[in-house]
């Protein structure tokens, strides 16, 4: 069954976890009765789970009633350093482990009959953007085998099982471990959680650029994606986003040594597309970078380079913001050197 999302824009469930283990505080329910009443009770819906099974599935069936646009776990792990965002979450206890309950953990399915491991359902290129803007940020592939993992299990099957989507995607889910406050201070997990709240709530919005190279004969160089990659095998402009602070040349100029491996004196733009992705919007900005040697280039990031004829543009994958550009440029010729 897939429902789709009301109109109105719905709030992100935040959640955190009741004391455990004879602690006398969680402070991830604190962070997350912080990041409520910040961003207000149209943004965030909070909810305080206990630490036994039957919190564990309090989010999964949440998600099935349709009301939230995502959803966002923080519990506490000891032996954190820095904020963690969890990629993935297994389908599996740890022998021994007692929660609040009593009831005492073994070495079994947390879900029979689902897969042995779920990634998160949170867009990469948005994790990608949170990892980037905070040092105090890290990726990590350890959930653990307590409750933190089964709630995140529990909650990332059931977007499986109901095919909950939220504009065309499936409905962001992510689990954060937190350090203790005496290695990292409560105002900067806040800092960093509250963005990554945001993200998800509303998708990001990035300037990017892209270079347009050509060769001696005229050609126009495209660039493709690896495998790994969210877009893996489409096509593209060498360039990428403009850091806070850059001009739009000091940005493709560092792109392009960044992907190519050569120095370019950008031209002035050529081009402009916005387009709206269902996990972010890009706002692109085409600058002409002049004629280069078409081997002096060395492909970085990509896997493979094309170099293309007007008549040929549409012969490769272009990526869904790319393409309308070489639409124009196919029919009203390539912008004039």
């Amino acid at each position: 069954m897939q429902i789709q999302p009301p109109s109105r824009k719905r709030p992100i469930l935040v959640t955190g976890f009741e004391p455990f283990d004879g602690m006398h505080a969680n402070h991830s329910w604190d962070i997350a009765r912080a990041i409520a009443e910040e961003m207000g009770s149209e943004g965030v819906i909070c909810k305080l789970l206990p630490v036994d099974e039957e919190g564990s599935k309090i989010s999964s069936r949440a998600i099935k009633l349709g009301v939230y646009s995502g959803v966002l776990h923080l519990g506490i792990a000891m032996d954190r350093k820095r904020v963690c965002i969890e990629i993935r979450a297994k389908n599996k206890y740890d022998i021994g482990r007692i929660d609040n309950s009593g009831r005492i953990l073994g070495m079994e399915k947390i879900v029979h009959g689902a897969p042995d491991n779920i990634a998160t359902t949170l867009s990469r290129h948005v994790l990608n953007e949170c990892i980037e803007e905070s040092e105090d940020l890290v990726l990590s592939s350890e959930c653990g085998g307590y409750i933190c993992n089964e709630t995140y299990f529990r909650s990332l099957n059931s977007v499986l099982e109901s095919d909950m989507r939220v504009g065309g995607r499936p409905l962001p889910v992510l689990f954060i471990h937190l350090p203790p406050t005496g290695l990292l201070p409560l105002d900067r997990q806040i800092k960093v959680v509250s963005d990554i709240a945001e993200a998800i709530s509303t998708p990001p919005s990035m300037l990017v650029v892209g270079a347009l190279l050509r060769d001696s004969s005229g050609r126009i160089l495209s660039c493709r994606r690896p495998p790994g990659d969210q877009w893996s095998g489409w096509w593209e402009f060498p360039g990428g986003k403009v850091a806070e602070g850059e001009t739009l040349m000091d940005a493709v100029s560092r792109e392009v040594n960044e992907e190519l491996g050569i120095q370019i004196t950008p031209g002035e733009e050529v081009a402009r597309e916005f387009y709206r992705y269902e996990d972010r919007a890009v706002d692109l900005r085409i600058i002409d970078c002049g004629v280069i040697d078409s081997d002096s280039i060395t492909l970085i990031e990509h896997d493979e380079s094309a170099w293309l004829d007007r008549e040929d543009l549409n012969e490769v994958k272009w990526l869904p913001a790319d393409a309308p550009i070489i639409e124009a440029w196919m029919a009203n010729g390539l912008p004039r050197s």
